[in-house]
């Protein structure tokens, strides 16, 4: 029988009556069983069967496809991020620049920025903003709206700090807002109530490769440190909250250990590859 019909036909025949359960008609005749295979064979040859369901659907799936493109390519959102020890220097649509710290992030939408000038921030970054309409930058611990001004800001998981160089900028907490002028600063670490200092730099430090820290817990410097020399600490062994007045170079690790660690009286030494031990 196999002679009579093609090889597709006779899988296809093979498939089909493996695939009857009925008991009936599993004790048919041949000749029956046959007579089908042939009536299924004539169908397929003389049967047009109708696509449009098929076009609908491939249509249907086609508009899918596109509408996902579109989204994809339809998405001004713009992600300007910094890798270990890296700083960058953006230029913004408005004029403005943003000059971006090591392991930082900003997030902007270039559709709307004329009327919208605003911007996201992970990390820490310094803005020359070009006069204009409200610049606001938004990060975690709170907001920092201005009109046209110099001012640096740092937010990362439970520290924020803001210091206006030039202008006037507003800075908005959940606890408190707050107007700073230049020179003046506002700091908020862990859950603890923003407090306002001063300021005596005309800019960042870390901008001509230094960071510099007033009274700052010294497990934020050695977050600095591992984010600008790719490198991790083992901090268990001191007192993390312990105030830190300095500042380290960004171009040589041995002299930034020295200029952190020995001020406080705190031993360091390389335990394994880039994995630092500290203790007293």
């Amino acid at each position: 029988m196999k002679n009579l019909v093609s090889d597709v036909d006779f899988r296809a025949y093979k498939k089909l009556k493996k695939g009857i359960s009925v008991l009936e008609q599993l004790n048919a005749s041949t000749d029956e069983s046959f007579s089908k295979i042939q009536q299924h064979i004539s169908d397929r040859k003389v049967k047009v069967r109708p696509l449009y369901k098929n076009w609908s659907i491939g249509i249907a799936a086609s508009i899918v496809l596109l509408f996902g493109l579109f989204s994809i390519f339809g998405n001004n959102n713009i992600i300007i991020e910094t890798g270990f020890g890296e700083s960058k220097t953006i230029a913004l649509l408005d004029g403005s620049e943003v000059v971006l710290n090591s392991k930082s992030r900003i997030t902007y939408n270039k559709e709307n920025w004329e009327d919208k000038r605003t911007l996201t921030l992970d990390g820490e970054a310094y803005f020359k903003v070009q006069k204009g309409e409200t610049f606001t930058v938004k990060t975690d611990n709170g907001v920092v709206a201005v009109l046209g001004t110099q001012f640096n800001v740092k937010s990362t998981k439970d520290f924020f700090d803001v210091v206006c160089y030039e202008g006037k900028v507003g800075v908005k907490t959940l606890e408190k807002d707050y107007i700073l002028r230049p020179n003046d600063a506002v700091r908020k670490v862990n859950d603890d109530v923003p407090k306002p200092f001063e300021i005596t730099d005309v800019k960042p430090t870390w901008i001509d490769g230094e960071s510099t820290f007033k009274s700052v817990p010294i497990r934020y410097v050695i977050l600095a440190l591992q984010d600008h020399y790719n490198i991790t600490f083992n901090a268990e062994n001191i007192d993390s909250a312990v105030l830190f007045s300095g500042s380290f170079p960004h171009n040589n690790l041995k002299v930034a250990l020295k200029t952190v660690f020995e001020p406080l009286d705190i031993t360091y030494f390389e335990k394994e590859k880039r994995n630092i031990i500290l203790r007293y």
